[in-house]
């Protein structure tokens, strides 16, 4: 009888040891609130409600504080599984502008031991910054491709029409690949077809105001019409619903001089991809060595003549579908005097901009190599060092 006793007795103390969140972790309460613009048909009332849904599950993850350092997997699976409550403090909806404001009980133990498990934290996600993005995160995904065009206009005086050309290819770039990222989302209407009808109109891409600007993508049947403005030391991003003419973003960006400019800069193009530098990531870690995230969009050609590897990583993981890799980023470490780098992490995206797998601690070869000349890490030691 005594054992009998005992028995249970040790096996809950075991249960307790291993488990303390269970009987001792506190729940706490935090709140989240996010805002968005519906831009879709507001007589569609299934893709309204789902714009609801996402505003209400996006408030909940501004809640959790985690700020993209992890998949939307991890926090859906947190939202699904780990909130013990969530309760609405306030709704509102004025025209398109959607707001959520929530409490969140949680015990916070638990939520952290999930994220720390090795899936999650092997996860984990560099935050994409830039222009492009802060584009794409205000523009909300509608049933039919949004029609969307660019204008560039360079507004620093006596500059070279070659360097002009550079800067202006290179912000076109920039919101290419945000349009490559999300083909089911936008339709691009061509710059040279902009040019015509500016001409056509008796209209300059020098000077255009906001009813110009309307007036133009009203004439190509565009939804959005971006604004990029150039400028020596910053540059401008301007949003405009063409039939409103409502400014839905209206961004400056500090710059730096020469080849520093802000966001993913575009530093090299080989058979393999489009290789890009996100300068905003640039951190000195000690005097000679600096990390930086480069990223590489990968060509057809790459992809075929990889079309093995691809095959052998989807099979070693299943659940993420690597017939879709679009590009990878890579966090290195460049150390300028010894001239050798370090890789210190991969994550691998798809063409939907959403991460496939993150390769780290014992998944990426830490040994330190010599940067080789005439390959694309001796450019970017080049950007980084000099």
């Amino acid at each position: 009888m005594k054992n009998k006793f005992y028995s249970p007795l040790i096996l809950l103390t075991i249960i307790i040891i291993s488990f303390p969140s269970i009987c001792f972790s506190e729940l706490k309460t935090v709140d989240g609130e996010y805002c968005d613009v519906y831009l879709g048909d507001m007589n569609n009332k299934k893709e309204f409600e789902d714009f609801r849904t996402t505003i209400r599950t996006k408030s909940i993850d501004n809640g959790l504080g985690n700020h993209g350092q992890f998949t939307d997997e991890c926090i859906s699976y947190v939202i699904g599984n780990y909130l013990e409550k969530v309760v609405v403090v306030s709704h509102t909806e004025k025209g398109r502008k959607i707001c959520d404001k929530v409490k969140i009980t949680l015990d916070q133990e638990v939520i952290n031991k999930y994220f720390n498990q090795h899936l999650c934290s092997g996860f984990f996600v560099p935050p994409k910054q830039g222009w492009n993005y802060d584009i794409d995160d205000i523009l909300t995904k509608k049933t039919e491709k949004i029609n969307i065009g660019l204008v560039i206009e360079t507004k620093i005086p006596d500059l070279e029409v070659s360097k002009r050309e550079i800067l202006e290819n290179e912000e076109e770039n920039q919101f290419f690949g945000m349009i490559e990222r999300n083909k089911d989302k936008y339709k691009l209407v061509d710059r040279r077809h902009l040019n015509t009808v500016l001409e056509e109109q008796k209209l300059s891409m020098t000077g255009l105001t906001d009813s110009d600007t309307v007036k133009l993508g009203k004439l190509l049947n565009i939804d959005i019409i971006v604004l990029r403005l150039i400028y020596d030391n910053s540059k401008v991003t301007k949003v405009l619903k063409v039939d409103t003419g409502e400014v839905l973003l209206f961004k400056t960006y500090e710059t730096y001089k020469e080849t520093k400019q802000e966001g993913w800069v575009l530093y090299g193009e080989t058979s393999d991809g489009e290789w890009y530098y996100d300068n905003s990531s640039m951190v000195k870690v000690s005097p000679n060595i600096t990390r930086i995230w480069s990223n590489v969009i990968y060509s057809k050609g790459w992809k075929e003549k990889n079309k093995e590897w691809i095959q052998n990583i989807q099979k070693l993981i299943p659940q993420s579908d690597y017939n879709k890799l679009h590009d990878r980023t890579t966090l290195y470490e460049i150390d300028c005097l010894k001239n050798t780098y370090q890789n210190t992490m991969y994550v691998d995206y798809n063409d939907e901009g959403k991460s496939l797998f993150v390769f780290t601690d014992s998944l990426v070869d830490h040994k330190i190599n010599q940067i080789l000349p005439d390959t694309m890490l001796e450019k970017l030691r080049r950007k980084v060092c000099e």
